[in-house]
């Protein structure tokens, strides 16, 4: 049975945020002397673990957003002996170059023209609310999309409830009757899901390990075309 809305993911699912995040931090790198202490794939990996470990945190309600945006550069450069007096300059610096990298995902904007046209569609994402909004402004989704649910203006994240309840209230139809398209098995799948609603699960930023290791999306796929086959033929 096909649903009658669709909510998409926005980072890693119709956004290529990885590409933007490491473009964004390699012209932080080559900006700060002192960030080239270590080697650029170093600097990567502790800033990726670390930034990691913090959303889990925000998302838990453990920390805020802020000490989550001074720690992540503050804290990645100390941990590999780097003077952090300029953390704070180079996380701001950090987000300024972000914004310049922004770009779909190969087929993401066609799949979306091609499913607007048979679906009511709206975009539910974490993050922050500002970051979020400017994406949506600069990808033109309000052109596509009817409804957007921004975690942090809810008050929660994915894969907490309150997210889905307030999304499928907005959409008005039932829960069985909704599909979300998403790259997060735990946050988009799983929230998904336990929300009553149909999943659909991209998985071009899973390895293999993971893609066995989890079963329970109503579709998986890994390139859009796929996705516009499942939903429109």
């Amino acid at each position: 049975m096909k649903p009658e809305f669709i909510y998409f993911d926005l980072d890693n699912t119709l956004l290529d945020h990885t590409s933007a995040e490491k473009e964004a931090q390699t012209a932080i790198y080559h900006t700060y002397p002192e960030l080239q202490t270590v080697p650029l794939d170093e600097w990567l990996q502790a800033y990726k673990m670390l930034n990691h470990r913090l959303w889990i945190q925000y998302q838990k309600g453990e920390i805020d957003r802020h000490l989550l945006q001074k720690t992540r550069f503050k804290g990645s450069m100390e941990q590999l002996g780097i003077d952090s007096s300029r953390s704070e300059e180079i996380g701001t610096n950090y987000m300024m170059q972000y914004r310049n990298y922004w770009d779909w995902l190969d087929g993401a904007r066609d799949a979306l023209i091609s499913i607007r046209k048979q679906y009511p569609v709206g975009i539910i994402t974490n993050g922050f609310s500002e970051t979020q909004q400017k994406k949506i402004e600069f990808m033109g989704l309000k052109e596509f999309c009817d409804i957007f649910i921004i975690s942090e203006e809810v008050g929660v994240m994915k894969p907490h409830q309150k997210v889905f309840d307030v999304a499928t209230e907005k959409a008005g139809v039932d829960r069985s009757e909704i599909l979300y398209v998403g790259d997060s098995y735990s946050s988009d799948i799983v929230g998904g899901r336990q929300a009553g609603w149909k999943t659909a699960w991209y998985t071009a930023f899973s390895n293999a390990a993971e893609q066995n290791g989890k079963a329970g999306a109503d579709f998986s796929f890994e390139e859009f075309p796929d996705l516009v086959t499942y939903l429109t033929a």
